[in-house]
């Protein structure tokens, strides 16, 4: 396997360490304290994410990360994440192929699942097309081999998540996603309906608020930990405005627990390039520069990652149960 980083293996103290330990000497805080979780999404997609991934988390403030088993560099982040068990890791449930570039699609037998690629023998491109074509029962075989799949590698798991938030597009695929979540033991990237803004709640279009709102219900029966806000909105940033949209994004942090996403890449010459490549370097820059952690210091917010969290509401010690 080749080296993931000119860095990335060196020893000393790790940002997961220390998270964990100021985390743990924060429970019981105030309501007005604002925890973050800063995720990278994506992590196993190719190697140039997976580089710029672990630099963030090694070096950087990123404190999470959720891996896409189905993809080309998922063995070489598997490895690494085997090896490195004080940081965060989740599965990034995956059911699409966004771009005519990439080549991924399901890891079970594709004869299992026919509903889940296109002509191709890819996964769909779109968020529409896997909810205008997908069979449940498919969605749940393969999804369930990817959490297993991670598993098997070694992976610590600390929570679930999912790839263009397919899985919030039909009520069926949102009940296969908290049912992984029980049946794993395992918390998914999901907010709180009552914190969902007007617009947001909005897009749900016809019965779908009404099932986000009964699978909510359910992952809170279980005590799941659930966000307070997630920004997600920065994706699409032109490169030259993310570092003001990110200052701006920690300055604006409401009370309570968020996660603010992200996309680590490196631009590698002869590499094979992730998606809008230059947006996800700049987030790999911002994340790994001092002036990020200065900012994160000065407003007062706390880091935390998925297994803080999910302790937290374990113990009833989050902001809004305090």
């Amino acid at each position: 396997m080749r080296s993931l980083s000119r860095q990335t293996l060196l020893g000393g103290a790790t940002l997961a360490i220390i998270v964990a330990a100021v985390a743990l000497q924060l429970w019981g805080g105030p309501a007005t304290t604002r925890f973050v979780i800063i995720h990278s999404d994506d992590a196993g997609m190719c190697h140039a994410v997976n580089l710029a991934t672990i630099d963030s988390m090694q070096h950087g403030i990123v404190s999470s990360t959720s891996i896409m088993t189905c993809c080309e560099g998922f063995d070489e982040f598997a490895e690494f994440a085997k090896a490195h068990p004080e940081f965060d890791y989740g599965v990034h449930l995956t059911l699409t192929c966004e771009s005519p570039s990439l080549d991924w699609g399901p890891i079970t037998p594709m004869a299992k699942v026919p509903s889940l690629v296109d002509a191709r023998g890819r996964f769909w491109q779109r968020e529409s097309d896997v909810a205008a074509h997908v069979k449940a029962d498919e969605v749940d075989r393969e999804l369930r081999a990817q959490i297993d799949r991670a598993l098997k590698a070694g992976v610590p798991i600390s929570h679930l998540d999912n790839h263009m938030w397919t899985l919030l597009t039909r009520p069926d695929l949102m009940a296969i996603y908290v049912q992984l979540s029980l049946d794993y033991d395992l918390p998914i990237r999901y907010r709180k309906v009552e914190k969902l803004p007007l617009d947001q709640r909005g897009a749900f279009a016809g019965n779908l608020l009404v099932a986000y709102a009964e699978e909510g219900r359910r992952l809170q029966q279980h005590n799941m930990p659930m966000f307070d806000f997630v920004e997600s909105n920065n994706y699409d940033v032109p490169p030259t405005e993310k570092r003001n949209y990110f200052l701006q994004a920690l300055r604006d942090l409401p009370p309570g627990v968020s996660e603010i996403l992200v996309h680590c890449a490196y631009d590698l010459e002869g590499e094979g390039q992730a998606p809008h490549v230059e947006r996800r370097a700049m987030d790999a820059a911002f994340f790994q520069s001092a002036e990020a952690a200065d900012t994160i210091r000065r407003y007062g917010i706390k880091i935390i990652d998925w297994k803080v969290f999910r302790d937290m509401k374990q113990r009833g010690e989050l902001p809004d149960e305090a």
